[in-house]
């Protein structure tokens, strides 16, 4: 966290030693306190480094009693709430199966879509594809509702609503359950653990009372921002290999 146009003092518990400071770490799931001589008149910036945490809301404006802001740079302060919305999309192409995933989100609005097929250790090529919308309540729970659609080849056999939320459970365990309209029930657990900078070990499973269980886990390492070579088991497709793209 940074705090244009002041130096503050961390309180740390050292006293006279505390660090001087205009920016600093603050750990996941946190609280850092720091002080600072109230002695620049204006209005100053007061947001996260990281960028993307930035532009999804990690920022605010420190305001001074008495001061105002000229006219032109008072037409911009709307800019600085404004909610953005964001895309991004990732696939892996692999030799057993394909896997995509799509979302356009804001703060607390996320759309999703979601598709896996397989070809391997089946009879025919199987896929499944989930459209749904999330609503954002915390750090730890999301509501959302949606479609789920379950094909052969390329015929659609089934198509069911969904509803449900995830929630984060310790060590960063992420958990889904859901309710659907052919009084069924679906929950999951993800993980992924960054064992090097490059190098991430991930598994999941699902138990849904039409399909009971599934799961896969695996391997990937990044070579740059957009691509990552992958290599994992799953239990309907067996072992595959191959790419991962993500924009």
């Amino acid at each position: 966290m940074h705090l244009h146009g002041h130096f503050f003092r961390v309180i740390n518990g050292q006293n006279e030693f505390s660090p001087l400071k205009h920016t600093v770490d603050v750990a996941p799931m946190s609280t850092t306190v720091f002080e600072f001589e109230a002695n620049e008149l204006g209005d100053w910036f007061f947001h996260c480094h990281l960028l993307y945490h930035m532009k999804a809301g990690m920022a605010r404006v420190v305001h001074y009693e008495d001061f105002s802001l000229t006219p032109e740079l008072a037409a911009h302060r709307p800019t600085l709430y404004k909610d953005p919305w964001y895309a991004w999309a990732q696939a892996n192409l692999l030799n057993n199966m394909g896997e995509a995933s799509l979302t356009l989100a804001n703060t607390r609005n996320i759309f999703t879509f979601d598709w896996e097929t397989g070809w391997e250790k089946v009879e025919e090529t199987e896929s499944e594809g989930i459209f749904t919308y999330e609503r954002y309540i915390n750090r730890f729970f999301s509501v959302f509702t949606g479609i789920d659609l379950l094909a052969e080849r390329d015929d659609v056999q089934n198509t069911r609503g969904v509803f449900g939320f995830r929630y984060l459970l310790p060590l960063n365990l992420e958990s889904r359950v859901w309710g659907d309209t052919d009084r069924g029930a679906r929950f999951s657990l993800g993980k992924s653990f960054e064992l090097t900078p490059r190098l991430t070990l991930f598994g999941d499973a699902q138990y849904d009372t039409h399909t009971q269980w599934e799961g896969k886990a695996g391997l990937s390492y990044m070579i740059s921002n957009s691509f990552s070579l992958v290599g994992q088991w799953h239990s309907d497709f067996g072992v595959g290999a191959g790419l991962q793209i993500r924009f």
